[in-house]
């Protein structure tokens, strides 16, 4: 499936960081809204007709569709959300899509039973993209523990992370930005694998996305004049799925 966005450059992401930056904080409630200072134009989540069977391709959920606030006329307007699954679905669905392996979560001491490591979430490549060192763990007091390289301590760890262990992130008031992203991330790429050319984007676009805002204080090109940030780009992937 080619990418939905024609005027998207073809950004190559950051090659990984050296250093983490500072921790990022919590992510305020209102992350599922687009923000409405600067350049960046809000995504339209509004409400949408009902749910007719998915056309070849539902463009008001695109990149480009949600760009031009759908106006648009055009036929197969969908609800966005009943595209895709959510990151608690694909946590628990009993396999995943091709190209993907699940894997088990690790013991405290971070061995994975009979080495069921599944599909390390940093490296993942599709499209010639390929996920930054993002998520990396380690042991700590009978606990393996992940963490984001927003995060102080992820210099500290040398093990990446796989993309269960980065859906069994914390969420609540333990949740973070890059948490949440990481979690939306893994979400929309087995989305995209699992719907296939009807997804609105494709596995190297989302990849693309995450790798220019995970970094504190990122952007993701949209078009020559129209920047995300992590909080856009955020609220972009959970509009995919409920």
């Amino acid at each position: 499936m080619n990418e939905r966005t024609p005027s998207d450059p073809e950004l190559g992401g950051p090659a990984g960081p050296s250093a983490p930056p500072a921790a990022s904080g919590r992510v305020v409630a209102s992350r599922r809204q687009f923000a409405k200072a600067g350049a960046a134009a809000p995504v339209v989540l509004g409400s949408l007709l009902s749910k007719p069977a998915l056309a070849s391709q539902a463009y008001n959920c695109t990149v480009s569709g949600q760009m031009s606030g759908n106006a648009s006329p055009r036929p197969g307007k969908v609800d966005c959300k009943t595209i895709g699954k959510s990151p608690g679905y694909w946590k628990n669905a009993a396999s995943w899509p091709a190209g993907t392996v699940k894997g088990v979560l690790p013991a405290g001491n971070c061995s994975f039973a009979n080495n069921a490591k599944g599909t390390v979430f940093s490296g993942f490549t599709s499209g010639g993209q390929a996920l930054v060192d993002a998520f990396r763990y380690k042991s700590q007091s009978s606990s393996c523990n992940v963490y984001g390289y927003r995060d102080p301590a992820f210099s500290t760890c040398s093990s990446k992370a796989s993309m269960l262990q980065v859906l069994n992130t914390p969420g609540g008031l333990n949740d973070t930005m890059i948490y949440s992203l990481g979690r939306a991330t893994v979400a929309t790429i087995l989305n995209a694998l699992s719907v296939g050319t009807d997804y609105p984007i494709t596995v190297a676009q989302a990849i693309k996305m995450f790798n220019a805002v995970a970094p504190l204080g990122g952007k993701y090109q949209v078009n020559g004049s129209v920047y995300w940030d992590d909080n856009q780009v955020l609220a972009y992937f959970q509009s995919l799925y409920s």
